[in-house]
């Protein structure tokens, strides 16, 4: 067989806009004459991937891989140059001479003929649900979720026959060897001629190209799981793809957004109700190459997953994922317990729109589910929501996106957000080693006034009383001062004010070795209630201004009435920190 013609190859190539075909993998802006996007051949956060249409090329400065449009086609699809030559030709309407050599690559072979079955099958099975009586369960079901006629077929929803031998017969008279079929993903592994899929509603999985690469299918009758989900194969990979994202690109190119929900029906419920970006996890986790997959088209991600137990979990797992790619995660409240597809059967389209106006950011979600985990009005149960807020702030490439979360958390949990950063970056650097962060006498015997105000008051406990009624845990910002004041209010609640049992609750060996210390050789003997004072005066100080900051930040963005609000607050503040300056001079 000849290859295809060098004017046919010239004539598809004058056609092509180049600018078309990469924008429908990857969000393009234009930057002058040119074109630029995140590369889809590695990961990266600012763009380095541009696409020249002057000279029909594309090129990365991060990886080096550049081309035309045939050979994009071909990195990002892994197609082979006939392949792209022959979808680029279908685009642009010049019909492509047959005549192709022949694929010697047995890999190659095979992937062409499974998705030819795929093809084939997905055709047959939405005959079927169309046609046969045995499907009408499945109509019915359709219908009463609010999916008519033509979602239905833009889908290409099938019905798997229940009849199990029904499948390996079919296609055995189409040709189909036994060997080919046993690895085509669509029997079980243990029986070759038992179908995964019978008696089902069947959910045909495309590609970014359209093309079917898989199949899940939602029990109708009888035992077994209520989805299944077809196993991987040489065309198919869960956590390269997303369910209905073929159909979604469009529109989540356009809104620079896309919808991620639970499963089949919930996806397809957006697409009924008029909402085209929705996609879905092929029952996984949401992963880093999915995650990757919606950023080249958007920026924005809403998680609309379940309200139920679970629904919220894999939310808050699916959140640092979607940060890491690059995409600002928002949250859809759905409400009731409900999921997308049951608010659609119940209450209509309207209120899937209305669902999608109310979203919420990360941090928002991350605050309100640590709440309903925690009782952060306890010390452990801050420091449990803390260590639950550690892997979002760990997703963040940017400081400053960093900063802001923690703002926002620190707040929600009455902390000081110094002290959530020090927490962060201690837990990080211990997680890059391996091993707890190596400890020094230099570090030892470096103390903030906070540290040296909790070492005297351990050893003196009868001082924690007056300590605690004017002094809160979110005041603190040495982290190390924060441990002894956790140990301090343990041992007060326990009745144990002694320092051995004080000693006890402290974790890092360091602060222990400090406190014992300061103990045996009386450092804090001479004097302590002055110590005391002192201490606590910097901290009412340190707070109040830290207030007062908080304040005249405020004041350049609020009404009239708030403003005066804010004025009246600043002036008690005020009057505040003059007192208190006026206490320690008046002290001896």
């Amino acid at each position: 067989m000849g290859k295809i013609p060098e004017s046919t190859i010239q004539a598809v190539m004058d056609r092509t806009d180049i600018v078309a075909v990469v924008g429908e993998h990857v969000r393009l802006t234009r930057a002058g004459k040119e074109y630029k996007g995140l590369c889809p051949f590695h990961g990266e956060r600012t763009p380095s991937f541009f696409v020249v249409p002057e000279k029909g090329i594309f090129y990365c400065f991060g990886c080096g891989k550049g081309g035309d449009a045939a050979r994009f086609l071909m990195e990002f699809e892994k197609l082979s140059y006939p392949e792209a030559i022959r979808e680029l030709g279908a685009k642009a309407g010049v019909v492509v001479e047959q005549g192709l050599p022949e694929l010697s690559d047995g890999a190659d072979r095979e992937r062409n003929d499974l998705f030819e079955l795929y093809d084939r099958l997905s055709q047959t099975f939405a005959w079927m649900l169309e046609t046969q009586s045995a499907a009408s369960q499945a109509r019915e079901l359709l219908l009463k979720r609010g999916i008519g006629d033509e979602v239905r077929k833009d889908f290409r929803l099938g019905y798997a026959p229940s009849d199990h031998s029904w499948l390996a017969g079919f296609l055995g008279k189409k040709g189909y060897s036994p060997a080919f079929l046993a690895s085509s993903g669509l029997f079980s592994s243990r029986n070759p001629e038992w179908p995964l899929f019978a008696d089902r509603l069947v959910f045909p999985i495309m590609d970014s190209r359209g093309r079917c690469v898989s199949f899940g299918g939602r029990l109708l009758n009888g035992d077994g799981p209520k989805y299944l989900n077809g196993p991987e194969t040489p065309i198919y990979r869960k956590q390269d793809n997303l369910f209905a994202f073929d159909r979604a690109k469009d529109t989540i190119r356009a809104s620079n957004r896309a919808i991620i929900c639970e499963g089949y029906m919930d996806a397809i419920s957006f697409h009924a109700a008029g909402i085209k970006d929705a996609v879905a996890p092929l029952g996984t986790a949401f992963t880093d190459r999915q995650a990757k997959l919606v950023r080249r088209l958007a920026e924005v991600a809403v998680f609309a997953l379940d309200a139920d137990e679970a629904g919220q979990n894999a939310i808050a797992r699916s959140l640092p994922v979607a940060i890491r790619a690059g995409i600002d995660p928002r949250v859809a409240l759905l409400p009731g317990g409900k999921d997308p597809s049951e608010i659609l059967e119940n209450e209509g389209p309207e209120a899937l729109h209305k669902v999608m106006e109310f979203t919420i950011n990360a941090g928002d979600f991350l605050v309100r589910r640590a709440r309903l985990l925690f009782d952060v009005s306890t010390l452990e149960g801050k420091a449990k929501a803390v260590d639950f807020f550690m892997p979002y702030g760990e997703a963040f490439e940017s400081e400053i996106k960093r900063d802001s979360f923690f703002e926002i958390t620190a707040r929600a949990l009455l902390v000081s957000p110094s002290s959530l950063r020090a927490d962060f970056v201690n837990k990080r650097r211990s997680a890059a080693s391996g091993t707890p962060l190596p400890q020094n006498r230099d570090e030892q015997v470096r103390r903030s006034r906070e540290l040296t105000l909790m070492l005297a008051v351990a050893v003196h406990g009868s001082f924690f009383q007056k300590v605690r009624s004017q002094l809160k845990l979110e005041d603190i910002e040495d982290r190390r001062a924060r441990e002894v004041f956790i140990a301090l209010e343990e041992c007060f609640r326990a009745e144990t004010m002694d320092v051995a049992n004080i000693a006890e609750r402290i974790g890092a060996p360091e602060l222990r070795a400090a406190l014992l210390e300061a103990t045996a050789s009386g450092e804090f003997d001479e004097r302590p209630e002055r110590l005391v004072e002192d201490g606590l005066a910097n901290a009412r100080k340190r707070g109040l201004e830290k207030r007062l900051g908080r304040i005249l930040e405020r004041l350049g963005e609020g009404g009239v009435a708030e403003i005066q609000e804010l004025l009246t607050e600043k002036m008690h503040l005020d009057e505040e920190l003059a007192k208190l300056k006026d206490e320690r001079d008046e002290r001896p």
